[in-house]
């Protein structure tokens, strides 16, 4: 009877013990709210060594402007300060008794408070959060330590810095807008923009006590946190704990951030976009999908995580012509992409995508339930039965609990009881349903597509073209006037344009021509096709077409803009039968038509008339009247000289 019994219990624990590794990881979070409205996430280990905390605050930058940018970062380090703990500072006081990971985080939405630390200090670390988070004794002394810590985490204010962002948001603001998938494609509104760091950089000098007291007032109340508590601990003795310790905060309010409205909308347009001389080989194949179904995304990730174990096996471990192949899925404001990425050598590039492409077609036309099973399978056993035990792993589940909870409104499902629902039948019907040539994302990212350096080959060959036609412009206006002379020809020369003026026009045409050429390809593209960046949706080898034909359009648009736009001299050349102002037009004024030739002083209405510039515009000129009453005005440093010499010329 004995052995009968014994055989029973052993027999028992072993099945205990097999449904224990099946189990719902997810089920042993407990989730409640206490009275005054703090969240709680709890999730108990027995086999975890370490305990890790986390507490969210809904406090982030976005509730900032430019006057007060950089506070919330700033409270963040003063909830660290207590008067009362070694070193008066908690973060170090944690690590002394044993804490690792201890840090503080400012987002755009939250500030996040973490550590870790052995599971038999589970219920002392949560204490002292509660501590660190409610009950404060911080003074002036505090924040001049933190005001300089916090400087020297963003850098001290230089003058140029000011400058320096609205040159870059100038720059910004003057070319046409990049293109964006989630604003093009999902018709997802921009959030604001964040200040620059300049204007943190500089507040954080200014803010006084008052201000940071105030701030964290404001948004540091229980109903604002989120409290979560993964490791080895007493669940009964864990919550007792924290209803004693955070439950008994009586602080209320109503300031918090508020995360923009998800309201994705597929456009129902491929998203194609190829890129050459990136100096390697990477493609990226899938779909765009709205994240409007948990299951959905799970689908997605089965599939695409199996996809990329056969496609491995098919072009690396087969024929080694790969060198990995990844699932890559990307969501924002529950609008995704599901795909496959995979990279390889030139010659092999083009051969997997068609592998890629033929393997993903042939899934969709008839996946089979056995492959089903055995992606749904292999998924499992990675992300559900085999959950390790260490803390990370568990906040992890935890987040994924949240996720469901705060992102899609499920509160009586977990992550794997609704990996366990999905039935071959959904599979099939998701990837049919999803993916579609409309919705379609392709991405690829080619090194060279005739020879290696072809883009900077051609890049340096245009740059040469642009430099041959800058330097013989004057030459071509000289032939079209029949004035072609040589250098012996010339009695004598004078510069009336510094060579520093010269590059500064020069440069500043390559400026502008840079900035009306991205404009008139933008809306060219948008008139005729319907779509701004059409040019990037062109795959090789017709892309190449456009690739060769750019930087020789962009030279004709230069001399277009060069000849048209200034009005430059660079020097006089003075020659038997006249004077030839040379630059990027040729002015000449006969011999025979100078009637007199005299010195003026500068004034701003002779500048439509005046041959030659200069940074010291307020010197003398020299002026040349013509038979027919118009007066030209040569710039230059020694007019008396000038004038002069002109004059001998013509009484020669």
């Amino acid at each position: 009877m004995i052995k009968i019994l014994l055989w029973f219990v052993t027999i028992s624990a072993l099945l205990y013990s097999s449904v224990l590794n099946t189990d719902d990881p997810f089920k042993r979070i407990e989730y409640f709210k206490l009275e005054n409205g703090l969240q709680v996430y709890l999730l108990n280990d027995l086999k975890a060594e370490k305990t890790q905390i986390l507490v969210n605050v809904k406090v982030g930058y976005d509730v900032e402007n430019e006057n007060n940018y950089g506070l919330t970062h700033l409270v963040e380090h003063m909830v660290f300060r207590d008067q009362r703990v070694p070193f008066h500072d908690y973060l170090d006081y944690i690590k002394e008794e044993g804490g690792t990971d201890v840090n503080g985080y400012t987002k755009r939405y939250k500030t996040g408070y973490l550590a870790t630390i052995d599971s038999n200090k589970s219920y002392w670390i949560v204490e002292t959060f509660a501590n660190m988070l409610f009950d404060k004794n911080v003074t002036k002394e505090d924040m001049r330590v933190e005001k300089g810590a916090l400087q020297t985490e963003i850098g001290e204010p230089h003058w140029y810095n000011r400058p320096l962002w609205y040159l870059k948001t100038f720059l910004k603001n003057i070319v046409p807008k990049r293109d964006n998938i989630y604003r093009d494609d999902f018709f997802l509104k921009k959030p604001k923009d964040i200040p620059a760091n300049y204007f943190a950089q500089e507040n954080n000098q200014k803010f006084t006590y008052d201000e940071i007291i105030k701030h964290y007032n404001r948004y540091y109340y229980p109903a604002n946190m989120i409290l979560i508590v993964a490791g080895n601990f007493s669940l009964d003795k864990m919550k007792n704990l924290i209803e004693k310790k955070y439950g008994t905060i009586k602080k209320n309010g109503t300031f918090t951030t508020k995360k923009p409205v998800e309201n994705p909308q597929l456009n129902h347009k491929a998203y194609k976009r190829f890129y050459e001389g990136v100096g390697n080989n990477r493609g990226y194949i899938g779909t765009k999908y709205l994240l409007d179904n948990y299951k959905k995304y799970l689908i997605l990730n089965v599939y695409t995580i199996n996809l990329a174990e056969r496609l491995q096996q098919e072009m690396r471990n087969k024929h080694g012509k790969t060198y990995s192949v990844n699932s890559y899925m990307f969501n924002n404001q529950k609008a995704g992409v599901a795909s496959i990425t995979f990279d390889a050598l030139h010659d092999d590039f083009e051969k997997n995508i068609k592998t890629v492409k033929k393997m993903m077609a042939d899934d969709l036309k008839s996946i089979t339930n056995t492959q089903i099973h055995k992606a749904l399978k292999s998924y499992e056993k990675k992300y559900y039965t085999s959950v390790e035990h260490d803390s990370k792993t568990l906040m992890e589940l935890i987040d994924m609990q949240r996720y469901l909870r705060e992102e899609q409104n499920i509160t009586n499902s977990t992550s794997y009881s609704i990996f366990q629902s999905i039935t071959p039948e959904e599979f099939k019907k998701t990837l049919k349903t999803v993916f579609v040539p409309k919705n379609s994302y392709t991405l690829m990212y080619r090194d060279y597509y005739f020879f290696p350096f072809e883009l900077p080959v051609l890049s340096l060959f245009s740059i040469l073209i642009l430099l041959y036609f800058y330097f013989k412009l004057s030459k071509y206006d000289l032939q079209k006037k029949g004035l072609l002379y040589t250098h012996r020809d010339i009695l004598f020369q004078r510069r009336v344009s510094s060579r520093f003026m010269g590059f500064l026009f020069f440069v500043i045409t390559i400026f502008i021509v840079s900035v009306l050429w991205e404009w008139i390809k933008y809306y060219l593209s948008d008139f005729i096709f319907n779509d701004p960046y059409y040019l990037m949706t062109i795959d090789v080898p017709y892309s190449y077409i456009f690739t060769v034909l750019d930087p020789f359009l962009y030279v004709l648009l230069f001399i277009f803009i060069y000849k048209k736009l200034w009005k430059y001299y660079a020097r006089i050349d003075v020659i038997d039968r006249a004077i030839v102002a040379v630059g990027n037009r040729v002015e000449v004024f006969n011999k025979d038509d100078i009637q007199k030739i005299d010195i003026v002083k500068w004034k701003p209405s002779y500048y439509s008339h005046t041959i030659g510039t200069s940074f010291r515009f307020w010197l003398a000129l020299v002026s040349v009247k013509l038979s027919n009453n118009e007066i030209y005005y040569i710039r230059t440093t020694q007019a008396e000289h000038l004038k002069e010499d002109l004059e001998k010329w013509i009484n020669k």
